[in-house]
């Protein structure tokens, strides 16, 4: 990975990982935290920080 020279929004880039790794679970909370390599518990906080359904 490399860093663009205008930076990177990392919240942006967050959100967009949690929400393909939600669709590859088929919306499954427990897999997709699992695929992102995060407890259940964090990732539902990441969800409601992010305002993910």
């Amino acid at each position: 990975m490399v860093l663009p020279a205008a930076g990177l929004d990392l919240g942006a880039t967050e959100r967009e990982l949690i929400a393909q790794a939600l669709a590859r679970a088929g919306g499954n909370k427990t897999a997709a935290a699992r695929l992102l390599g995060l407890s259940r518990d964090t990732l539902r906080y990441r969800l409601e920080k992010f305002n993910i359904q």
